[in-house]
């Protein structure tokens, strides 16, 4: 079985809605199984107009996606934009795509209740998408709820091509959704977003993550007050970061009384960077020693251009380009 997914490095970083929706995800399901791991940085293009911050982000994206593999996974990482065929392969797939679809894209529809101005590439986006999904023969994509759509698309557009062309010549590859992590209230109660600015960095320095758990937003009980842990935004992430004993600890305090929700966001502070430690020291290191990380990613990069490769030449006989 293959497993593929991918984190965009439109922002500054992964945060904890990223880890859980898809990168811990994709550990548990890449196990024993063909991985891959990708930078989708011609996505970014839709809205980072900024070379220097593109390259930025992309170095910090990259590092941070080798810190929180285990140094023996062996995953192939690498950059979408090194696919020699993947703009290609969007062009003959956007042959067999019916404008009515590209009309039903969220990201799309998103666009437009925003930005009047809207690029090609925010339209085109789901196509381009597919070819990174279907163009490894995957079988599982680990995503979030929000990016499901995605999964759909890819494989109605493969539908497409293996209709029109009459072969089962595309997978059909099936999303990966954890349940138990879709609606988690974040630091303001809504989903975690860097467009809300709600969000908790999982490389965030020290302070800046202290200051983020702090501003989580509870109730206005007091501090003698017993509280109610299934309804408090602080515990629903230390339920998520936390051993089942710290759990039950925590649990416990709350409905006893005399624990207030800052002794709460203390404790999800040191459990979260307890839980990071192993992984915020090897974004260090990756940081100041980039070469380690261009390393992987080269080797990763010819990985995927064999496999991609490979699906374009077969392609190309296909709809008769050669």
């Amino acid at each position: 079985m293959r497993v593929l997914t991918w984190v965009k490095p439109t922002w500054d970083g992964m945060h904890l809605g990223n880890y859980l929706w898809m990168y811990k995800p994709f550990l548990e399901q890449a196990r024993g199984h063909e991985a891959f791991l990708f930078l989708p940085d011609f996505h970014s293009l839709t809205s980072v107009h900024d070379g220097q911050k593109l390259r930025e982000n992309k170095k910090r994206l990259a590092c941070e996606l080798f810190a929180l593999m285990p140094d023996d996974a062996p995953f192939t990482v690498f950059e979408q934009s090194e696919m020699a065929h993947i703009n290609d392969i969007t062009w003959i797939l956007s042959s067999v795509t019916p404008y009515s679809l590209m009309l039903r894209a969220h990201s799309f529809k998103d666009s437009q209740t925003k930005n009047s101005d809207i690029n090609m590439a925010i339209f085109n986006y789901p196509i381009l998408m597919a070819a990174d999904i279907i163009g490894y023969d995957v079988d599982l994509v680990p995503v979030g709820r929000d990016q499901q759509q995605h999964l759909e698309f890819a494989r109605d557009i493969a539908g497409n091509f293996n209709r029109t062309y009459n072969q089962e010549f595309f997978k059909l590859p099936e999303a990966y959704i954890k349940a138990d992590v879709e609606l988690i209230p974040w630091l303001d109660g809504r989903k975690m977003s860097k467009s809300y600015d709600n969000f908790i960095g999982v490389f965030d320095d020290e302070k800046t993550l202290k200051k983020r758990v702090m501003s989580i937003v509870t109730d206005d009980k007091w501090l003698d007050d017993v509280k109610d842990p299934e309804t408090c935004n602080v515990f629903a992430l230390i339920s998520f970061f936390a051993s089942e004993a710290q759990r039950e600890t925590v649990r416990q305090k709350y409905l006893a009384g005399w624990y207030g929700y800052g002794h709460a966001k203390m404790e999800l502070l040191n459990i979260l960077l307890e839980y990071f430690k192993e992984a915020r020291l090897k974004y260090k290191l990756y940081m100041e020693n980039f070469a380690l990380v261009q390393e992987k990613l080269d080797i990763g990069n010819k990985r995927a251009n064999e496999l991609h490769g490979i699906k374009y030449r077969e392609l190309k006989k296909i709809i008769g380009l050669s």
